[in-house]
């Protein structure tokens, strides 16, 4: 849920799982579903083993009301998957710091351009890190914030496993970026600002 461009379903569908791929901006054609998660029914569907949701609940306007939907599509000890970021962990200057200036090395070697793209709409400004911080924490005020899906995720579903990890290297910098991020987090000099859970619906 969620799909946007439909990588993931795409790659999940090659590895020959039967995929629904739903998204109000979702491509054309299989497996794709151009609509809101909410707008489906559960009577035009078998139901499903599993759901996966990346990088979309902090969006969504009522996590209350699309977790339900997710409930009603799922079968009886079905998995929902959400891989989401914290943007509690984002506020942390020296966190902040540490994706302004890689973003920055990248846009300066060539590796990056400008635009929202991968970077979420973070990418830098190069007026000066201050005033980026200012207009990307003001652009995390209108997003839910971890303990907002948690609560709604944990009312619903029987928690299996939360992890925390690296995310910044997904969101317009570099894979070789990520041992420096899980280096940084292992000692303390940046916070986690990914997080992994899985839940299962009870019979």
């Amino acid at each position: 849920m969620g799909c946007g461009s439909g990588e993931l379903a795409l790659a999940l569908s090659a590895g020959g799982w039967r995929v629904t791929a739903v998204d109000p901006r979702a491509p054309d054609g299989e497996p794709f579903v151009r609509a809101a998660v909410e707008e489906l029914e559960a009577a035009d569907h078998e139901p499903f083993d599993a759901a996966v949701a990346v990088l979309s609940l902090h969006h969504a306007g009522d996590i209350g009301t699309v977790l339900d939907k997710v409930r009603s599509l799922l079968r009886p000890g079905g998995v929902l998957v959400v891989d989401e970021f914290r943007k509690e962990h984002l506020a942390d200057r020296p966190t902040a710091a540490f994706f302004y200036y890689q973003q920055l090395s990248l846009f300066h070697a060539g590796r990056r351009g400008g635009g929202d793209g991968a970077s979420g709409g973070h990418q830098p400004d190069e007026a000066s890190f201050e005033s980026w911080y200012a207009r990307i924490s003001e652009r995390r005020a209108g997003v839910h914030g971890e303990r907002d899906f948690l609560a709604a995720l944990e009312e619903r579903f029987a928690t299996r496993s939360v992890s925390y990890g690296p995310y910044l290297f997904r969101q317009g910098l570099d894979a070789e970026v990520e041992p420096l991020e899980r280096k940084l987090i292992a000692e303390g000099g940046i916070r986690p600002t990914g997080l992994r859970w899985v839940g299962v619906l009870g019979s």
